[in-house]
């Protein structure tokens, strides 16, 4: 496929309208006429701005969900050596199209194709959660994410957002006393944190910590005597939430114990989805196997994603079996240089188009 192609432009087309989450609405409706020129059936727009189409008949249905929300920031869209560039190329406007074009020839009598382009994953996922509630449980769930062709994952890790409160005596910044520092003292805190939460060589089995804001400071003659940071923890899915608060806990615990300052320090969870880990369907993936190996002559690789997505609601909600599968290389998501190979995108469409035709087929086998 060349960069003039049909997909192609089609692609060029959906990441022109800049779509950061709460703002849908003018990509949703790129999709939607999308679906309808693509012959999709009973295509509609949900009340929190979700559009949906089905395909196929059956007995069976499977769910083809990506996400048309991003990041906030404009990546300059454009065809540049071969890959396609724009904010969504990877997370996962890419993804997301390559479903729709697979389907586009999609007849099956066997199984049942559920598709649905979902708003604000990158935020609240309140798609994602009113498509729980409102479609019937499908057979079987894939989720349009970036993993890169020839992988498909079937663990996420969950998330949780916990903001830290230090306070100290303070002073003045003529005697820079570091004890007396909020700020000092609640980096060294989470320094602690970071280096108790690492158990293993596997990193998936670890709990990632990431500071994603930190506050304090008067920016005068003052040491500061507070300061907070909002911390993003991600645990693997053998770790529930409540075991996750408990082990927090004791770990600020023991920093107080061992440290010689005057502190005090609190805390307070603001949010939390547990990670998941997928069933495994041989039907499903032996299929998604055979299509890989068709189009990209390599065998399938099974990973696990160190970040969290909507694979973890529909996995807890639902239990059916799923993968997250999709191309583009997801180490460029949310990015200043997010991008995907023509070459990559055109073998998301052929891989997702030859699964339904083996999987469909599959289920109609005695």
């Amino acid at each position: 496929m060349n960069p003039s192609s049909e997909a192609v432009q089609q692609l060029v087309k959906l990441l022109s309208k800049y779509s950061p989450s709460g703002e849908e609405g003018e990509a949703q409706e790129e999709v939607f006429s999308l679906l309808v020129s693509k012959g999709f059936e009973n295509v509609r727009m949900d009340s929190v701005g979700n559009v949906i189409g089905e395909k196929g008949d059956g007995n069976k249905t499977l769910l083809f969900c990506s996400h048309i929300d991003t990041v906030p920031g404009i990546v300059d869209v454009k065809i540049e050596s071969g890959r396609v560039f724009g904010r969504g190329a990877v997370d996962a406007k890419a993804p997301l199209l390559a479903m729709v074009l697979a389907a586009s020839s999609y007849k099956s009598r066997n199984l049942r194709l559920i598709f649905s382009s979902v708003v604000g994953e990158e935020s609240d996922s309140k798609g994602v959660k009113h498509l729980l509630e409102k479609l019937n449980p499908p057979d079987y769930v894939i989720i349009g994410e970036p993993t890169g062709t020839r992988a498909a994952a079937i663990a996420y890790r969950g998330s949780a957002n916990v903001k830290i409160m230090v306070s100290t005596t303070g002073g003045h910044s003529s005697s820079p006393m570091d004890d007396a520092n909020a700020i000092i003292q609640l980096m060294r805190l989470i320094e602690y944190v970071k280096s108790k939460f690492t158990f293993s060589k596997d990193i998936f089995s670890n709990i990632g910590v990431s500071i994603t804001m930190v506050k304090g400071g008067y920016g005068d003659s003052r040491i500061p005597d507070s300061s907070e940071a909002f911390l993003n923890l991600r645990y693997p899915p053998e770790i529930s939430f409540d075991k996750l608060s408990d082990i927090f806990t004791k770990t600020l615990k023991e920093y107080l114990e061992t440290s010689r300052s005057i502190i005090n320090i609190r805390h307070e969870f603001l949010d939390y989805l547990d990670g998941y880990v997928s069933v495994k369907d041989p039907l499903m993936l032996n299929s998604v196997r055979e299509a890989v190996k068709k189009v990209t002559g390599k065998d399938l690789l099974l990973i696990r994603k160190l970040g969290t997505s909507d694979f973890n609601y529909t996995g807890i909600k639902w239990g059916r079996p799923q993968i997250a599968w999709g191309p583009g290389n997801p180490s460029l998501a949310h990015s200043l240089s997010e991008s995907i190979s023509v070459e990559e995108f055109t073998q998301g469409i052929r891989t997702y188009e030859l699964f339904l035709n083996i999987f469909s087929s599959s289920l109609a086998s005695p």
